[in-house]
């Protein structure tokens, strides 16, 4: 900890040492005051930039997002279906569900996977089911390879499949906050 922020300090320094030479260097002509701007815009990104990946827990962006998002639609599922059993109403569960199958759908898009099935018990995950979206580029293979040639191909697609996997897979742990047997990928 105290040494990314040692380095966070080194990296704003040394920012400011070359913004200020940037600024010496440049003659003064109508494009200087545009790439000061520029340069402390690159400034600031270096001092927000460490800030941003405190709070985000070494996700992305749009991974924090689609977090956040999951977790208010559950909350709000979840008080609305609290206030439907006082009031006898229907519940919300099913709009909760397509909108979770709607974010699903967009990170799993990422990786070339569609979602086969969701199984849910009120506003909590139970299942879910992803399968590799149908290419029609596997039937145009060379006909004429050899044996070893394909052993190679085989091999290397398996492993780059497990690496994919594993990384669906711990995408989905880190948004949806459910645990690695909840996952199954055909």
């Amino acid at each position: 900890m105290i040494a990314s922020i040692k380095e966070w300090i080194i990296s704003i320094i040394v920012g400011a040492f070359i913004i200020n030479i940037v600024d010496m260097i440049l003659p003064d002509s109508k494009v200087k005051p545009y790439i000061n701007l520029v340069c402390n815009f690159i400034f600031v990104f270096m001092i927000i930039s460490p800030l941003v990946s405190v709070f985000s827990n070494n996700m992305s962006l749009e991974d924090t997002i689609l977090k956040k998002m999951n977790e208010y639609s559950k909350l709000y599922v979840d008080s609305y279906n609290d206030l439907a059993n006082k009031t006898n109403n229907e519940s919300l569960s099913k709009g909760y569900e397509d909108g979770l199958k709607a974010v699903l759908q967009l990170k799993l898009d990422e990786y070339g996977y569609e979602l086969d099935d969701l199984k849910m018990n009120g506003s909590e995950i139970e299942t879910i089911k992803i399968k590799e979206k149908n290419s029609n580029n596997d039937n145009k293979k060379d006909i004429q390879s050899n044996d070893t040639e394909k052993e190679e191909e085989v091999f290397k697609s398996s492993s780059e499949l497990n690496l994919k996997e594993g990384k669906i897979k711990e995408d989905l742990i880190k948004v949806l906050n459910i645990s690695i047997g909840d996952i199954e990928i055909d």
